[in-house]
């Protein structure tokens, strides 16, 4: 009897979990349908599940040189952003680890206030620094207020991983001729690969996504495929086709390098199995 009952809460928990990953994708499947109908496919009532696909959508986006300029803008600052997330959550990360002094302490929980803080409260005053520095509309300025969403978490994440890490790997390399900062590339971060990957997967699609700081920061030569998407949306309506077929578009660079991290992250994780 017991058995039975345990068979069927499974069975219901499975349909649950399958009705809430279709709930899921139900979005998905619409901006994909309507990336390939025409406009009065697209606009027809009720919504046509049969039709004709078509790739004038992606074509119209495509010409438009303009979108394709914001798409280059938002892979530059974006993969800039991801670097120096890397680089200074991996230092920080590792400082926050190995530090027991109270500075050290009291240094990560303003980290951590700087990353609940709501983004109004940054946003204007980076715009009147970077206005006083012409830095308006630049790379730089766009870079700088991404790390404010990026670094604090990168850094936490970071520091939790080094922790795990036993200090006696590092006395041993130091004990065979290492300096410090050998050791922590040869040994704490080979181990750290998973925390690495999470942190990179997040710093390139929180960056790739926001939206709000550089509406605020860019400018025409600056702005990235985030804002300049709301283009197909004007007074005159919406050009659902266009719409869906950029926000596709949008999509695939943060799919492509999430797939390409979680290989760093599935061999991190299965090395330090092994170890």
């Amino acid at each position: 009897m017991n058995k039975a009952r345990a068979t069927t809460s499974g069975r219901l928990l499975t349909l649950l979990a399958y009705a809430l990953v279709l709930c899921t994708l139900l979005p998905l499947l619409w901006l994909f349908s309507t990336a390939f109908k025409t406009r009065v496919d697209a606009f027809s009532m009720p919504p046509k599940l049969l039709f004709e696909p078509t790739l004038d959508n992606f074509r119209s986006v495509l010409e438009q040189g303009d979108f394709l300029a914001n798409y280059a803008n938002s892979l530059i600052v974006v993969v800039a952003t991801t670097c120096f997330t890397l680089l200074f959550g991996i230092t920080s990360g590792y400082t926050l680890a190995r530090t027991r002094s109270k500075g050290a302490r009291a240094m990560g929980m303003w980290i951590i206030l700087v990353r609940m803080a709501p983004p109004i409260g940054f946003a204007l005053p980076f715009f009147l620094m970077f206005r006083t520095l012409n830095l308006l509309d630049t790379y730089p300025a766009m870079v700088l207020i991404y790390l404010t969403v990026t670094l604090p978490f990168a850094t936490w994440l970071l520091a939790g991983y080094f922790q795990g890490i036993p200090v006696e790997m590092e006395e041993a390399a130091r004990i065979d001729g290492c300096s410090r900062i050998a050791a922590l590339f040869r040994v704490v971060i080979p181990s750290a690969w998973p925390g690495i990957a999470t942190a990179a997967i997040f710093s390139f699609v929180s960056s790739w996504n926001e939206f709000f700081y550089p509406l605020i920061v860019s400018g025409r030569d600056t702005k990235p495929a985030s804002v300049a998407i709301q283009g197909f949306i004007s007074s005159a309506g919406v050009n659902w086709g266009e719409l869906c077929s950029a926000a596709i578009l949008v999509l695939l660079p943060v799919f492509a390098f999430t797939l390409f991290a979680q290989k760093g992250l599935i061999r991190g994780l299965t090395h330090g199995a092994v170890k």
